[in-house]
Parts: structure tokens; C-alpha cells; sequence
């Protein structure tokens, strides 16, 4: 199991078959909703966008093992892609499927703001998965609304792809700043599969 999720835990099996009218109401309680916001820009495009979209399938299927609703979106200076947050994560995985090219300027503003919009529907766990390779432009903007969306409990997790782009995402995100980093192309899929790792820590401390 990905150690970005909230709570680890171990159980008998369920001997109720079918499930009970609670299972729902469990599931919603040890899971939550995760959107997992990929940089689609430019600078993104060849080997860097199909190894993203790699680690990205694996963080949708932990997602879900895990009893979390994922979503996607696919950003560069505007929203290019967007699913809702599913259970199952088909949605997720079928916006992943054609994605081959990458083009595009920054604008993390857009994306954030959209992503706040979906995740205020939801209730419980929110976390957002975040990943880029170059800045937070517009820097000032999108530090107000990491501010904002923190004030409201969800939670970001960041991987930067490269120093200067580790160093940016790092600012914002819940982890040690400097588990924000992804070395090289080569360690892109597992970086982002294995996003945000000592977050299990920060839900079983808190």
C-alpha cells in the first residue's frame, strides 16, 4: 500500500456476505478523495510525459485498493483534462489512456482553483497529489491558495521533477520539503507512484 494514505490498518475478513449497510460508511472513513494533478507543459513532452503517465496508472490502482476516490487532471497553463474522483478510478484511467504528447506554458493557479472546486464536494480525507517540472507561477497567487485550501484541510503532496522544480514543489507540500524531489527521467513513474511516502506517518501521529 502507497504510504501517502492517511491510516494503515488490519482486520479479520468481513464474515457478513453481502456487505452490510455501513460498509459504505467505513470505507469512507478509512479512505477519503484524491485528485492527482500532472504537469502537461512543454518541457513535459517525449520520455518525461509517458513515464508520468506510467506512475500515474499505478497511484490510481493504490488509490483505490485503498478506499480512496481518485480524479485527474492534466494541467499546463490551463486545465487540459479533467475526471471527477471515482472509486473505481476508471474515469481516472481511461483520461490517462491516450496521453502521449505534452505542450504547453505554466499556470498553476488554473489548475489549483479547478481542483478546489472539485474537492470542496467532498467530505473526509482530501489530498492533493501534485506534479511538475519547472515553478509555481504565478508564485504569489498560488501560495494564497494553497493557504486557503490547507485553511480547509486538504492536504498537497508534491513530487518536482529535477532541483529547481523539487525545490518550488517542496515549498507547498505537508512532507519534509526534500521528499519532493525526483532525481532524473529514470525515477519519474516510481516518483509519482510513490507519491507523498512519510504522509502515513502524518495521519497516524495526528
Amino acid at each position: 500500500m502507497a504510504s501517502w494514505i492517511r491510516r494503515a490498518f488490519s482486520a479479520p475478513g468481513l464474515t457478513q456476505i453481502p456487505p452490510g449497510p455501513h460498509l459504505s460508511s467505513l470505507q469512507g472513513r478509512f479512505g477519503g478523495t484524491v485528485m492527482l494533478c500532472i504537469d502537461v507543459s512543454g518541457s513535459m513532452d517525449g520520455t518525461p510525459i509517458l513515464e508520468a503517465v506510467r506512475g500515474a496508472r499505478q497511484f490510481v490502482a493504490e488509490a483505490v485498493a485503498a478506499h480512496y476516490k481518485v480524479g485527474v487532471m492534466l494541467w499546463n497553463d490551463q486545465v487540459e483534462d479533467v475526471c471527477e474522483p471515482t472509486p473505481d478510478g476508471r474515469a481516472a484511467l481511461a483520461l490517462l489512456a491516450p496521453v502521449t504528447r505534452a505542450q504547453g506554458e505554466n499556470d498553476l493557479f488554473v489548475a489549483l482553483n479547478h481542483c478546489h472546486q472539485i474537492l470542496d464536494r467532498f467530505s473526509g480525507d482530501r489530498v492533493v497529489a501534485l506534479f511538475g517540472d519547472g515553478d509555481l507561477t504565478p508564485k504569489t497567487q498560488v501560495l494564497v491558495k494553497v493557504t486557503q485550501m490547507k485553511a480547509e484541510n486538504i492536504r498537497f503532496v508534491t513530487r518536482g521533477l529535477g532541483p529547481y522544480a523539487a525545490r518550488e514543489f517542496g515549498e507547498i507540500s505537508d512532507e519534509e520539503p526534500a521528499s519532493a524531489s525526483i532525481d532524473n527521467v529514470a525515477e519519474l513513474a516510481v516518483g509519482i507512484a510513490d507519491m507523498a511516502t512519510s504522509l502515513k506517518h502524518y495521519g497516524l501521529t495526528r
